[in-house]
């Protein structure tokens, strides 16, 4: 009798710990993921730079919500290699996360209207746009292409840079400007009378100093933290594009990770587009003054409407070759726009 006792007192000891177990596992499942995980995060900018620091507010985040078992490993100022390398490199698996806005046209052609000249007024515009159903089928375009959408950034108005005042497309006449190669611009500028070429941005410097190109368009923060301050005298306040650039995952990583990983992911990035948000309108004039102090002039006297005028011709005839209905969506981000 007492043998039998025992043997049922040891069952019930091994039961009661299977349960135990059972409880443990099922708690965790809901509070951290039961293993850990690291995530590349490739930037083309310095921790420095405004996009720098909401990387590392989200890498911080990662940590503190996870228990620091999922880890962002930030890889700032292409030091993995360009926008274009990361994006490769994110359909084999050697990267996970980068930043990247209209030039993924290449993988979805929706993509150009992220950075669409002349088709936005302002950042609250582009917002707009984003929380349209033409903002939900970008984002499900790169869903396709193979890139989930965590949160977007506001870009600062790209602006023009010369050594001459630029009032009216008349003063680009015959003037030679550097362009990224983004052929919709190209073909824009080229149509209003400038003179375009394609040159890398680490090149730019040096072929405006040695008179190569006198123009080039950027946003504020660009324009400073490359120097030209020091061989353009002017910005012009064309203010011609406005843009947002997406924070992507590897959509075959995002798929890979466990429910809870996802879930700390998406409460996170949640947070971050709060987070981005605020940091850009609090501090999108630094860059301004900061040409300001190191001697620019700002040209704020331009007919932005002639300039329109002048490149819309190239604009509607760039996005109605490229199909997939582009510029009927451009046509419906300007009346999604204020002012139009």
């Amino acid at each position: 009798m007492k043998k039998a006792f025992s043997v049922f007192a040891m069952m019930a000891v091994m039961v009661t710990g299977l349960l135990a177990n059972g409880s443990s596992e099922s708690a965790g499942a809901k509070t951290a993921p039961t293993k850990n995980l690291k995530l590349k995060y490739d930037l083309t900018v310095s921790l420095e730079h405004p996009w720098g620091v909401a990387a590392s507010h989200f890498k911080d985040l990662m940590a503190q919500k996870s228990g620091d078992t999922i880890v962002v490993e930030i890889y700032p100022s292409s030091t993995s290699g360009s926008e274009a390398d990361s994006l490769a490199g994110m359909q084999v698996g050697t990267t996970d996360m980068t930043m990247t806005g209209g030039s993924f046209a290449g993988y979805a052609k929706s993509a150009v209207l992220l950075e669409a000249p002349w088709a936005y007024n302002s950042e609250r515009d582009v917002q707009k746009m984003m929380e349209s159903e033409i903002g939900k089928q970008i984002v499900a375009d790169f869903e396709k292409a193979g890139y989930h959408m965590l949160w977007y950034q506001l870009r600062a108005a790209r602006q023009l840079t010369s050594n001459v005042p630029i009032t009216t497309p008349a003063d680009l006449k015959g003037r030679k400007m550097r362009m990224s190669g983004n052929p919709l611009h190209t073909n824009m500028w080229n149509k209003a009378g400038a003179v375009c070429s394609a040159i890398a941005l680490n090149e730019t410097f040096n072929a405006l100093s040695q008179g190569v190109v006198e123009m080039q368009e950027n946003p504020y923060d660009f324009i400073y933290d490359n120097s030209f301050y020091e061989v353009q005298k002017y910005t012009n306040e064309t203010s011609h594009v406005y843009s947002v650039i997406f924070n992507v995952i590897s959509a075959k990583k995002y798929a890979s990770l466990t429910a809870d990983q996802k879930r700390i992911l998406d409460e996170t990035s949640a947070e971050m587009q709060t987070f981005v948000n605020d940091l850009y309108f609090a501090h999108k004039d630094d860059y301004k003054q900061k040409c300001v102090e190191k001697g620019m002039q700002i040209n704020t006297n331009v007919d932005r409407e002639a300039f329109k005028q002048a490149m819309m011709p190239a604009i509607q005839e760039y996005l109605v070759g490229q199909g997939d209905n582009l510029w009927s969506m451009y046509q419906e981000i300007e009346k999604i726009s204020s002012g139009n």
